[in-house]
């Protein structure tokens, strides 16, 4: 039995392929970015809950030591031992045009709450 000799161009791949390929793989990437790009950001606004929760729990606290009176500032919280001094005082999510992100900034003490600049931030 003679076997076949393979014609020119049947090895390997053709531009075409090679190309598809390339494109297929790109827009796989780009769904994969987008989607992990989305994760973080609300792992973002999840953390900033939780540290507007920490400070308005600890607010309470000082409320109660101190005959209802709210803190003057929230450093006070830190020196007082209601929050640790590794607490983190800024949104995980950074800078926002140029308002700061630190809830010690945001904090009103007549009314004894602290925000987050980002609206979605907030409880």
């Amino acid at each position: 039995m003679e076997r076949k000799k393979p014609s020119v161009g049947s090895e390997g791949f053709t531009i075409v392929e090679l190309m598809v390929t390339l494109l297929i793989l790109g827009i796989l990437a780009g769904i994969v970015v987008a989607t992990m790009s989305a994760s973080r950001s609300k792992t973002q606004e999840a953390a900033c809950k939780s540290n507007l929760r920490n400070i308005s729990s600890a607010i309470c606290e000082y409320q109660a030591a101190h005959n209802g009176d709210y803190p003057p500032n929230l450093d006070v919280l830190t020196t007082e031992g209601y929050i640790k001094s590794s607490f983190k005082w800024t949104c995980p999510s950074g800078p926002l045009d140029g308002q700061s992100t630190d809830y010690r900034d945001n904090y009103d003490p007549a009314k004894g709450e602290t925000s987050c600049p980002r609206a979605s931030h907030n409880p």
